[in-house]
């Protein structure tokens, strides 16, 4: 009967849904980035497939991607649901992962994904960066969980495990912009998620490793550690806390966002769902709202301490190397004037090194003007006592120098901008 076909194909999606989760897990267990071809994939199955392993925190080798083909020209196109990149993103966002056109395998772009089409050889893909526990091998052939552990001092790691006073104080001294927030929001989203999948484990009567169980004990208000976060993210919104490339940043996200609601209302419509349209076109609305609120706002301006000083040192140390690599022969004053470029070398690099908050190398080019936009040389890890950002200077901008969105009447300051840029 078509209900027993049905059952079938059901099953069988489920089937093909749950090899190829094993497959993947697998391969991140050995640290192996893979493509997978989604050909035959219905919605249901791409959602067993995020609900399965890629909406999971996955134990990894090393940070891993999964290369998905989703569709491609016209000898390949009818094998695809032409709708899959909708459905397959929806899903990832639905399990809390964004999309980040530039990402990569790595600590920092765990949880995101991409999309890309490949022109040459005509296919679609969709990058997915899933969030890993990085794992490494023990002595006696166990697996130990490399991110847990009371000896983790990232940043992140700093923060689940102390108080929610310690955690405030933490937050003022080490990311006093809103980028660098943002950024440790991303980041305790992500122990979230190992906290979360900790306590399954734990609902489950599994037994948890010694690092796991540290992990596990050492984490403290975690929940409310990210709702504070997200409030103080929201406040500097309001204020106009912003530079002008956080702006930016923020009126590209809001964009992207509309794009994707036009898309998902017009198949709304195709498909004769009024009230669903209607839904979708009202959270438009809501989001060019905001996008005017935030363009509306006057950009501030931070600055680096000792920048007019570092300025200084990097021409004269260009003029120096100019001078050294001239090819000419050199006189006493030359040779003079080029025996102090080591002295000024390692003045340089002391101001540059000076530390000034967590993820600064990952927020600069959205915080400084291009005249402070300048690569630091990697830092050592902040310890939790450390008075990061003690050297900035903030400025008010003279000009806002901000494009405004079509609209142009100001509007009154977004009360969570984020709802709509992160999880749906």
């Amino acid at each position: 009967t078509s209900s027993a076909r049905a059952s079938r194909v059901s099953n069988e999606g489920l089937d093909m849904a749950s090899a190829l989760c094993d497959e993947i897990k697998a391969n991140a267990l050995r640290g192996d980035s893979e493509q997978y071809d989604l050909a035959g994939f219905s919605p249901a199955w791409l959602k067993d497939l995020v609900d399965g392993c890629l909406g999971q925190t996955l134990p990894a080798k090393t940070y891993v991607a999964c290369k998905f083909i989703i569709g491609g020209g016209k000898k390949t196109r009818a094998k695809y649901d032409p709708d899959m990149l909708k459905h397959l993103s929806e899903a990832l966002r639905g399990a809390g992962l964004e999309e980040d056109r530039g990402a990569s395998a790595c600590e920092q772009c765990q949880g995101m994904y991409k999309y890309q089409h490949d022109t040459d050889k005509d296919l679609k893909y969709l990058h997915v960066f899933p969030r890993v526990s990085v794992v490494r091998a023990g002595e006696d052939g166990a697996s130990a969980a490399d991110a847990g552990g009371v000896e983790d001092r990232s940043p992140e790691m700093q923060c689940v495990s102390c108080s929610f006073e310690e955690f405030r104080d933490l937050v003022a001294m080490n990311v006093p912009s809103f980028s660098q927030k943002r950024a440790l929001l991303k980041r305790m989203k992500v122990m979230t998620a190992a906290l979360e999948q900790l306590e399954q484990m734990l609902v489950e009567q599994k037994s948890l490793t010694e690092q796991e169980q540290e992990m596990y004990d050492a984490m403290v208000d975690v929940s409310d550690k990210v709702e504070y976060l997200n409030k103080e993210l929201e406040k500097m919104v309001a204020k106009g806390r912003l530079t002008k490339g956080e702006q930016k940043q923020m009126m590209d996200d809001f964009a992207k966002k509309m794009e994707e609601l036009d898309v998902m209302s017009a198949a709304a419509e195709a498909e004769g769902k009024a009230k669903r349209r209607d839904a979708l076109l009202a959270k438009k609305d809501e989001i060019a709202d905001k996008a005017n609120a935030v363009a509306e706002c006057k950009p501030i301006v931070y600055t680096v301490a000792h920048e007019k000083e570092m300025n200084d040192l990097r021409a004269e140390i260009a003029a120096l190397s100019k001078l050294e690599n001239s090819g000419k022969l050199l006189k006493g004053d030359d040779l003079s004037k080029l025996a102090k470029k080591p002295r000024l070398e390692e003045r340089l690099a002391q101001l540059e090194g000076e530390d000034k908050g967590w993820f600064e190398d990952e927020c600069r080019d959205v915080l400084f003007t291009p005249s402070a936009v300048k690569k630091a040389p990697a830092k050592k890890k902040a310890a939790a006592s450390g008075a990061g950002g003690g050297g900035w200077l903030v400025t008010a901008a003279k000009k806002s120098g901000s494009a405004r969105p079509a609209g142009g009447a100001k509007a009154a300051g977004p009360a969570n901008p984020f709802a709509l840029l992160g999880d749906d």
